[in-house]
């Protein structure tokens, strides 16, 4: 009867304790999954990209880019906020920050790239003058 109630004892402990542990794992699960949607909704994704201006007005950006080996263009919104940097022309070349927000790209930063070429200037010293 002793070895009885001492089982007993030990199988109602364990099925205490993995009730709880069950419990605790599914609290976690949906404190989880409702925090992110509100992560996503209160910080859209970020992205990049470069390519040549094909348009540019006060509202809009339409970029020309290669994807995959085949040329592709890029529309983007422009708004007040957007930070507009260099020279920014049809066929100068630029790099875009943008987010999307229902299937429409609106820029937060346009930035003018410089050409490698003009990027290193020739050096006015050599070695060779030495006298």
């Amino acid at each position: 009867m002793k070895r009885f109630k001492k089982l007993a004892w030990i199988g109602g402990l364990t099925l205490a304790l993995c009730v709880t542990g069950v419990a605790s794992q599914n609290s976690k699960a949906k404190t989880n999954s409702s925090a992110a949607p509100q992560a996503k909704t209160a910080h859209p994704a970020s992205h990049f990209t470069q390519g040549t201006i094909a348009s540019i007005d006060s509202n809009q950006l339409v970029l020309n880019r290669k994807g995959r080996g085949k040329p592709q263009q890029s529309t983007f919104t422009l708004s007040s906020d957007t930070q507009r940097t260099g020279n920014l022309a049809v066929g100068n070349r630029v790099s875009v920050q943008y987010r999307e927000d229902n299937q429409q790209k609106t820029a937060t930063s346009v930035r003018e790239v410089s050409q490698k070429s003009a990027a290193k200037p020739a050096k006015a010293g050599s070695k060779s003058s030495k006298s």
